[in-house]
């Protein structure tokens, strides 16, 4: 006689599977929630990488700055306040870059100078060590407060991310990354909510640099290096000025003991007024390029467009000698040293980077 035949099994078997089923469902359901809610857009992500880098003290770009003529390589810190300084290659030359307040200077070597520096003289205040001088602001055709801040580079992030361009999956220096391209600038950003700007390119000005934002310590160190810099302009010159002789007084050379040399100087074209500048008037015996009679410095200040009296006294026994002995034709020469900052501008800079 057969077993009885047991029942429900099936009813059990299809109730699991139908569990199973709707469990998968459910499953589904939740990862389908969880990527809609947790999905983060492109714009999102610029405008987040935005936020991170507006707020900063200072942030580094390394690259290239500038192109064709004048080309810099190298790392710079960018200050909130638009204040640059770093170690660069300019062309070929290794510099220290301090952009600052509207002005544009450099620490180098001499033969740097030389180069710079118009006329045909050898100018007499080089010496044989790196010195700060100062550049015509225009030389770089980069405006750091313009273009280059944590804020600007910011707001370049918020503009691309209104432009909806469709990123390009990529990586960079080893980290996953969106790489945006509109119509002025790429820009790299990481792939992640909280995203970081990691690389910003430029054809106006044309740049291509890495970006770091600073630690707030890094940035007090950036603005500490700045403070030293800004100490050290006292000593500076102005390269790119170039005063000129309007007048020379004649007189004050009939005695073997000295000869008092005096000129109207015309202030250097275009300069910032006041500027202060060291004259080095010279004397040489008989030619342009003949034997050195000995020399003396004057300072004068120059506040407006009128050239302005310099005068001092030459009391060297190489004159006294040449007087005494032949006497005759000689000429003046003066040399110039416009000074790069004044006291009061080194403190109106000093004063300002309180506020970085």
């Amino acid at each position: 006689m057969a077993p009885p035949r047991k029942s429900g099994g099936g009813g059990v078997i299809l109730a699991i599977i139908g569990g199973g089923v709707a469990l998968l469902v459910l499953i589904g359901i939740v990862v389908f929630v969880l990527a809609v809610s947790g999905g983060t857009t492109p714009e999102e992500k610029l405008r987040a990488a935005a936020t991170e880098l507006e707020d900063d003290r200072a942030v580094g770009l390394k690259g290239s700055f500038g192109g064709g003529a004048d080309t810099l390589e190298g790392e710079l810190s960018v200050t909130r306040g638009g204040r640059a300084t770093g170690p660069v290659t300019w062309n070929s030359d290794n510099v220290t870059l301090l952009s600052i307040d509207g002005k544009l200077f450099a620490k180098a070597e001499p033969a740097y100078w030389r180069r710079q520096i118009s006329g045909t003289e050898t100018p007499y205040f080089l010496g044989s060590g790196q010195q700060w001088g100062r550049l015509d602001e225009d030389k770089l055709e980069i405006d750091f407060k313009r273009e280059l801040t944590p804020a600007a580079l910011a707001a370049k992030l918020r503009t691309a991310a209104t432009t909806k361009v469709k990123p390009i999956e990529t990586t960079w220096q080893g980290k996953k990354a969106l790489k945006f391209t509109t119509f002025s600038s790429t820009l790299y950003i990481t792939d992640e909510d909280d995203a970081e700007l990691l690389r910003y390119e430029a054809t106006t000005p044309r740049v291509k640099l890495d970006v770091q934002p600073k630690s707030s310590g890094e940035a007090s160190s950036v603005v500490s290096d700045m403070r030293t810099s800004v100490g050290e302009l006292k000593d500076s010159f102005d390269g790119s000025a170039r005063p000129s002789v309007a007048e020379w007084k004649r007189g004050g050379c009939n005695s073997n003991s000295g000869c008092t040399v005096e000129a109207k100087i015309r202030p250097p074209y275009g300069a910032e007024t006041p500027v202060t500048v060291d004259v080095r008037f010279r004397l040489t015996a008989g030619t342009l390029t003949g034997r050195d009679l000995g020399n003396c410095t004057s300072t004068i200040t120059i506040t407006g467009t009128e050239p302005v009296w310099a005068s001092c006294r030459v009391t060297s026994s190489a004159w006294t000698s040449w007087a005494k002995a032949t006497g005759g034709t000689f000429y003046k020469h003066a040399d110039y040293k416009v000074i790069g900052a004044t006291s009061s501008q080194v403190q109106s800079m000093l004063s300002a980077l309180d506020s970085e």
